[in-house]
This record gives C-alpha cells, structure tokens and sequence, in this order.
C-alpha cells in the first residue's frame, strides 16, 4: 500500500512540475524581463534635452549625498545657533522670490539652456567656494545667500525637464531625475563622507567635501552649456529692457488669474506649500535633531542618508515604469501618510535609548518613500496641468507663491526648534501632513478622468 501511494504522489508531483515551475520561476523572472525592459526605455529613451539636464545634475549629487547631512552641524559649529541655522536660510528665501520671477522671465528672453548655465555659474560655484573657505559664521551667511539665488536656476531647469513630453512620458522623466540622483547614493558616496568625517573631523572633512563640490559643480555646467540642445522657439532677443520687464510682469498677471481660476489649482499650491515647508525645513533640522537631540553619533548620520536612498530607488525602480497617467493622479496624496509615520516614529523614540541607528533608519526611510512619490507623483501632475509655452511664467509664479509661505513658516519653526523644543516642530510637521493628505486626495477627485462608461447594449 505504502509503495503505491508512493507511486500515485509521485506520479502527481510529476504532472505538477511544469505548473509550479511557470509559476514559481517562469512568471516571476517574466515580469523582472518585461519590466527591465520598460526601465530601459525609460531610462535609454529621453529625448536628449532631458537626457543632457539630467545626467549632468548626477555630479552635483556625487557631492551633496556626501556633505549635505553634515551642513547644519558644520554651521552650527562655525558659530549660528540652532535657530540662526534655519532663521538665515528662511529669510533668505525672500531673496529666491525675486529669483523665480527673474529666472522664468530670462528663460524666455534668453532660452532656457543659456538661463540655466549662467545662472547655476553664479549660485553653485559663489555657495560652494563660501563652504569650501568658511572660517566663521560670515562666510556661511554668504553661502546661505548664493545658495538661496539658485531661485533663478528653477524655472528653466524644470522647463528644459517637461519640454515637448507627454504627461505619461514626464511622469518617467522625473522618475529618472530621481533614480540617475539616487546613483551616487547606491555607490556608497554618503559612507565615505561618514569616513570622512570619522577621519578628519567635521571641519576638516567639510573644507575637503565642499572643495570636491565645487570641481564637480565646475565640470557640471561645462557639460550642459556644450551639450545641451536650444530651446530656439522659446527665445526672443532683448530690446528696451524697461518695455520687456513691463511686458513680462503684465504676462505673470494674466497667466496667474487663469491659473488660479483652473479647478483644484489653489488646492495643489496650498499641499506644495505645506511640502515645500516641511523639506526645507527637515532638511536643516533633521541632522541637528537625530545627532544633538537624539544622541545619534555624527558619523551615523551617512548611514541614514545610504539606507533610506536604497529603499528610495527600489520604490521607483518597481513602481514609476508601470505606472499610468490616471493612476498618478489616483494616488495623489499617499505620500504624505509616509511622512505621517515617520515624523510619529520619531516622536516615540527616546533620546539614546537601544536600538536608536535602527528606529532612526526607520524614519529615515519612510520618509524617504513619501519624498519618492512626491517628486515623481505630485510633480509630474503637477507639470502635465500647466500648457507648454506657459510653462516657465508659471512655475516661476506659483514657486514664488510657495517660497512666501515657506519663508513666513520657516521663519517660524526655527524658533519654535530653538526656543520651544525639536518635538514640538516634528508635532507641527506631523499634523500638516495630514491636512496635506486630505489637500491633495480632494485635488485627486477633481482631476481624476472619469471611468470608462459601460457599452450599450
């Protein structure tokens, strides 16, 4: 009897194999085929306007992955309190307001290529020379100044990205910004500023860090002013400089009241306002608060930054490439609810308790999906609602709405961080998540095509 069932379950494992095969290996490595493909068209398949802005932007990174989760604590060393580190950066975003109007109307005069270069020139290379020979808290404000008239760089940089696409096509765009910036990140650059750092010390190591800066930055705008392609039907020469800025200020004016009259559009500026604040914000703060407040080793700060950049590249590495131009405006709204969890995680952990590298890297990475998904999601939305030619006047215009806000708020959780305390901004932080989340899930209904109808019969 029992060689027999022997036989019979054999004989069934048999007649199962292939199923359990395709289904257990033939499908599976089906769909990592088909969707290598669809990444390597998305990725291989930009037109070479976005392709040049991109992948040249990946030297900045290189850099900034490196030095940019020691900037507060290397400022607040140079001699700016913890309010000072964040109040300076805020008010100067007063300085970005005229940027962004400054920066769309010039993309016009001059084209979006030569806007971009001269002005990058001006902000990148006068920021990261300022770090590189800072000996005091002067040189720092000076940095904090160049860095904040990198205004003028947004609006053709972000025109040169949605140029001549499709919305389905922006949305792979901006999925491929964030994968080609995470790069530096998957090869380890952050733990070899961590090391850095652990070997020089901080001031050393950020002398070094911000020299390195500004030979990438240098070699950077070289590769895009000989590469990149001219936006000749966007460009006008100059003539009576007075008549030009009376007719592009009228132009701002129009295209705004069109704009503000656009359903949903003052929701999805108001949920910009409310991210745009908390980035600027956490990104100050974040590194004083995981080092001075939680009691995390400053060098562990790299590992925060490695960790959450990988879980960031598997979320659009999987997600972005099968994504449809209706189900980015079905998910508006999600990524706020990861910030939600990260900022509660870290208002449960305790200063130096067990286990603190670990909780940290938790925030840190559900952070980093919400921050995915915004960049690629709500941007890519965002961009397919404005028309082309209005592109530049637009971003600049609703960007400088934006920075009013962040200014005023900003302004204000420095001192709430410095004065009241570093729990009582994350609570603030949290609660406006959530109001960004239900911003933007009613932008979604408003904008989301309605469902196929069912055939008659």
């Amino acid at each position: 009897m029992i060689p027999s069932l022997f036989a019979g379950l054999k004989s069934l494992a048999g007649s199962l194999s292939g199923d359990w095969n395709r289904a257990l290996l033939g499908r599976p490595l089906y769909l990592i085929g088909r969707h290598g493909l669809k990444a390597k068209r998305m990725f291989l398949g930009m037109p070479r306007r976005q392709a040049v802005t991109i992948y040249a932007g990946a030297l900045w990174t290189v850099c900034l992955c490196m030095a940019a989760p020691y900037l507060s604590l290397y400022m607040v060393q140079l001699g700016l309190s913890e309010t000072e580190v964040g109040l300076y950066q805020f008010l100067m975003k007063a300085v970005g307001l005229v940027g962004f109007f400054l920066g769309g109307y010039f993309s016009d005069v001059w084209g979006r290529k030569r806007a971009l270069v001269t002005f990058d020139i001006f902000t990148w290379c006068g920021y990261c020379l300022c770090l590189a020979l800072a000996d005091s808290k002067a040189w720092c404000v000076a940095a904090i100044f160049f860095i904040a008239t990198n205004a003028l760089s947004l609006p053709p940089y972000q025109c040169l990205l949605a140029e001549n696409l499709s919305a389905k096509q922006r949305g792979s765009v901006y999925a491929v910004m964030q994968l080609v910036n995470l790069a530096p990140f998957l090869l380890f650059f952050p733990l070899l500023g961590g090391l850095w750092v652990e070997k020089a010390g901080l001031m050393r190591a950020c002398h070094g860090m911000y020299w390195l800066f500004f030979f990438c930055v240098s070699l950077g705008i070289a590769l895009r002013w000989r590469l990149l392609p001219p936006s000749e039907v966007y460009e006008k020469p100059p003539g009576d400089w007075l008549r030009l800025l009376q007719e592009g200020l009228g132009q701002y004016a129009q295209t705004l009241r069109k704009y503000l009259g656009k359903p949903g559009w003052v929701l999805f500026l108001s949920s910009r306002l409310i991210d745009e604040w908390f980035i600027a914000t956490w990104a100050i703060y974040a590194s004083l608060y995981y080092a001075r407040y939680l009691g995390l080793r400053d060098s562990y700060l790299s590992i925060l930054t490695q960790g959450s950049a990988y879980v960031a590249f598997v979320i659009l590495f999987v997600l972005m490439p099968n994504l449809s131009e209706r189900f980015l405006v079905r998910i508006l709204g999600f990524d706020q609810l990861f910030g939600v969890a990260a900022m509660a995680l870290l208002l449960w952990v305790s200063p130096g308790e067990p286990g603190l590298l670990t909780l940290c890297l938790l925030a840190a990475s559900l952070a980093a999906v919400g921050g995915s998904l915004y960049a690629s999601v709500s941007t890519a939305v965002w961009m397919s609602i404005i028309d082309e030619k209005e592109r530049a006047k637009v971003v600049a215009a609703s960007t400088a709405f934006i920075y009013i806000g962040v200014l005023v708020a900003g302004s204000l959780s420095s001192f709430l961080y410095g004065h009241v305390s570093p729990p009582a901004l994350l609570a603030v932080i949290l609660g406006l998540r959530l109001v960004g989340f239900i911003l933007l899930r009613r932008v979604s209904a408003i904008l989301a095509p309605p469902a196929p109808s069912a055939p008659s019969r």
